[in-house]
């Protein structure tokens, strides 16, 4: 293993263990306040204290309650996963089993299948994860089970499983867990003007808040960095188990699957506008999947890398056996498309080999605009510490921020109107900024900020835009 992996693997226990000290110092700051408003209100006929004081010590109690609501956080399974069982999938549950068996694991807890095209072992992101073994889940993608033979579902459950091998995938989970137990001090993020009491009751959790996302900045830069040797450690579980050509057809087949499974689900969303839908989306996306061979320009540029670095590929292709496809065809449910004509499989796929070109043209179009956005180093002398803020394309999280360092974040977008804001959970607003670019050209945003003395507020805003 290389010294930089080493290096953030480090990094990463020491950014947690931090995290974890923090917190407990925290709870100790609140404890102490509610102590102190007991004080002054038991003691406050011989004292003559502040009213602020016992403000302060409700702040206190806010705190203790985000933190408890945190802890007890538990994730919810998203509506569009089904459990299912080992009578409903006993080939796909052998399957399982001789992976888990394989590599040293214990039994996986739920099983669940999804309409997309997805394939994941994830845990539930509870604090309690931190004193007890997490229990991990599988869910797998209707997508992938209709249309990859045996074999190829086995190099995937083994790249997946692969993860829970690997000393890094403890970091992952604390990383995970952290983040998600961070989530509710953000949820303060809306910027709206406080009272004077309110604010002084949310300066504990405020302040935690801050703590918060420095602190989730700081092992997410680390995390990021190794999540890519993850994957090429989970590759090497996988190839050690059912060799380099079978994961290599597997990972191009899955990049494929991903595709067509997009363009299958937007064309029907075209059908359904003339109030039709197609009978059998997953008959129809195997259709679509013996023409539709995707250029490399549409596929991941990571997994086509993941599949470069596992040598050439072989020439022949072997096709496994299709149990499992077999049975996957029957848990297939009718998707709700709200229409009342149908369209079969075959017709829809058919129909389709035009709404490739249609689909490719529109996706080239989404990304046919170069922009960056750009913050000139030490811009202005305030502030004297640098604070990190989140940068919105609209709407959307695209990057972080700050004030010091400056920045160049580089996105590509489509033609037409947008929208670029700043957030932070306090202390910041962002006045929007609007712009129109067009197509196949390339665009350089100044941003700049103001500091408002008298409120204490940073505003950050998009200064101008101009071609490059």
């Amino acid at each position: 293993m290389s010294e930089e992996v080493e290096s953030l693997k480090r990094k990463i226990n020491r950014s947690v263990m931090i995290y974890i000290i923090g917190s407990l110092g925290f709870v100790l700051l609140a404890l102490a306040s509610l102590w102190l408003g007991y004080y002054v209100i038991r003691y406050h006929e011989e004292h003559d204290w502040p009213t602020q004081l016992t403000i302060f010590s409700l702040g206190g109690v806010w705190l203790l309650g985000e933190m408890v609501k945190a802890f007890r956080f538990k994730a919810t399974i998203p509506a569009t996963f089904k459990k299912i069982t080992e009578q409903d999938a006993p080939a796909l549950f052998r399957l399982i089993n001789e992976v888990t068996q394989d590599l040293g694991l214990s039994p996986i807890r739920d099983v669940y299948i999804s309409p997309d095209a997805i394939a994941a072992v994830f845990i539930q992101p509870q604090m309690r994860n931190f004193l007890s073994g997490p229990k991990r889940d599988l869910v797998m993608g209707l997508g992938f089970l209709t249309q990859m033979d045996d074999d190829e579902i086995r190099a995937i459950l083994y790249h997946e499983f692969g993860h829970y091998v690997q000393d890094e995938m403890k970091n992952s989970i604390s990383v995970y867990t952290i983040g998600q137990f961070s989530k509710s001090f953000v949820a303060i993020k809306e910027l709206k003007k406080l009272g004077a009491i309110e604010t002084q009751m949310k300066s504990q959790l405020l302040f935690f808040t801050y703590f918060a996302i420095w602190i989730c900045n700081r092992i997410n830069s680390a995390y990021s960095r190794l999540a890519k040797q993850m994957e090429y450690d989970a590759d090497d579980v996988a190839v050690k188990h059912v060799g380099a050509p079978l994961l290599q057809r597997a990972l191009i087949h899955a990049a494929c699957v991903r595709y067509n499974y997009n363009v299958v689900m937007w064309g029907a969303q075209q059908l359904k506008s003339n109030d039709t839908r197609v009978d059998d989306i997953y008959r129809a996306l195997r259709l679509v999947g013996r023409y539709s061979r995707p250029s490399r320009q549409f596929l991941s540029a990571e997994v086509l890398r993941r599949v470069e670095r596992l040598g050439r590929l072989e020439q022949e292709i072997k096709v496994g056996t299709d149990d499992i496809r077999q049975s996957a065809v029957a848990w297939c449910e009718p998707m709700d498309q709200g229409a009342s004509r149908t369209c079969s499989a075959a017709q829809f796929a058919n129909w389709l080999r035009e709404g490739f070109a249609l689909y490719a043209q529109h996706q080239l179009l989404a990304t046919s605009v170069s922009l960056e956005i750009h913050l000139a180093k030490r811009r202005h002398k305030l502030p004297l510490v640098d604070v990190k803020y989140k940068i919105l394309l609209d709407g959307r999280i695209i990057g972080s921020g700050n004030f010091l360092k400056g920045y160049t974040l580089k996105h590509r977008i489509s033609p037409g109107k947008h929208t670029i804001s700043a957030y932070a959970p306090a202390g910041l607003i962002s006045t929007p900024f609007e712009f129109v670019v067009e197509k196949d050209r390339s665009y350089r945003v100044e941003m700049d900020y103001k500091l408002y003395f008298r409120h204490g507020i940073y505003d950050v805003f998009g200064e101008k835009i101009a071609p490059i």
